[in-house]
């Protein structure tokens, strides 16, 4: 059957109780972390981008991240030296690429941004300067010292929307994703942080391309849940929308916002997702202090605005800054030493087919 149910694991057990605290006397209080020390000039660039500009199917997304870095440089009126080194989708290349730069002095590397060209990177030593990677790893990959992950995961998003969705007071959910590999690292990333909150998940569905989406319907009248989590994207989620029940509450990733026409987002009225400020946000005075070139739009838009986020992550680790956090244009950005660069986007909902920020 081209939709593929599946059973749910049993909510975890109840945590056993703590222990009772034993009062004891307050602790000294630790001494001031030095002050940041800016890394040491050499006679290289201060920052090499390195882009998959040469592989075809990650040009434009490079493109437009070379961009807002650069519009980022120009509007916060910072001067550095800023190389770009051209990859393509190959291992192979990114490594090789990313020892040039760094025989060349460079003091900073922004990218690889190939999930794989990612995971290369961090099982080797080469990391001999601070390296902003524009895509989380592929695989299980421990993150090295010196490596700051930063990009657009879908499961930063998925994870955020379940935290929302709890906190929304909704307790029970079925899940309505598509057979891509974008649909499941999403639903996975839902389904895991629903359970560890605790909210009970009756089931999956994997609705099939040439599926009658009639049959999910029949499945959310049998069942009701609470609510559902629809993991998938664009016109497909438009299309699965009215089969969810009109009052049924829906959650969803910015996945689902790939157009501003109003009248395509109709059947997405009161859905709600997880987006960047950058799209949500466009009249906040944070937002148009950088240039929004018209001819980048959806997607490309979202990675224009990582390369401006991207370039304000660069300049704090060239002052030598390990602990900070600010508002960007892609969400929320916190830095604590290295490893995962948290982005929280902004919730987001449809109204009359356009999309309204709820904080």
């Amino acid at each position: 059957m081209p939709i593929d149910p599946r059973a749910s694991p049993p909510p975890p057990q109840p945590e056993a109780p703590l222990p009772p605290r034993v009062a004891t006397a307050p602790p000294s209080l630790p001494e001031l972390p030095p002050p940041p020390v800016p890394l040491p000039k050499t006679d290289g660039p201060a920052v090499t981008l390195l882009l998959p500009l040469d592989a075809p199917e990650f040009q434009p997304a490079a493109e437009a991240v070379q961009r807002g870095f650069l519009a980022a440089m120009a509007a916060e009126g910072r001067t550095l030296e800023v190389v770009t080194r051209r990859t393509d989708a190959s291992d192979e290349r990114v490594l090789a690429d990313y020892d040039a730069a760094i025989q060349a002095g460079t003091r900073l590397v922004v990218g690889p941004m190939t999930r794989s060209g990612v995971a290369a990177l961090a099982r080797t030593n080469r990391l001999a300067v601070p390296t902003l990677a524009l895509n989380q790893p592929e695989g299980s990959v421990a993150v090295r010292s010196s490596l700051f992950v930063f990009g657009l995961a879908v499961e930063t998003e998925a994870r955020q929307i379940a935290r929302r969705a709890w906190t929304d007071g909704q307790r029970i959910a079925t899940v309505v994703s598509a057979p891509t590999p974008l649909s499941r690292r999403s639903r996975d990333a839902f389904v895991d942080e629903w359970l560890a909150l605790g909210g009970h998940l009756i089931e999956v569905i994997e609705v099939a391309p040439r599926a009658d989406p009639a049959l999910v319907t029949e499945i959310l009248d049998r069942d009701s849940p609470h609510f559902v989590f629809l993991a998938d994207s664009g016109e497909r989620a438009r299309q699965l929308r009215p089969y969810l029940g009109s009052q049924m509450p829906v959650y969803a990733t910015s996945q689902v916002n790939t157009t501003s026409d109003p009248l395509k987002n109709l059947d997405l009225n009161g859905v709600q997702f997880a987006d960047m400020p950058w799209l949500l946000r466009p009249e906040d005075p944070a937002m148009a202090r950088y240039p929004r070139p018209p001819d980048l739009q959806g997607d490309l838009a979202r990675f224009y605005a990582v390369g401006i986020d991207a370039f304000r992550i660069a300049v704090a680790l060239l002052d030598g800054q390990r602990d900070f956090e600010f508002a960007g244009v892609t969400g929320r950005i916190a830095v604590h030493g290295s490893g995962l660069v948290a982005r929280r986007p902004v919730g987001a909902t449809f109204r009359d087919g356009r999309t309204v920020a709820l904080e």
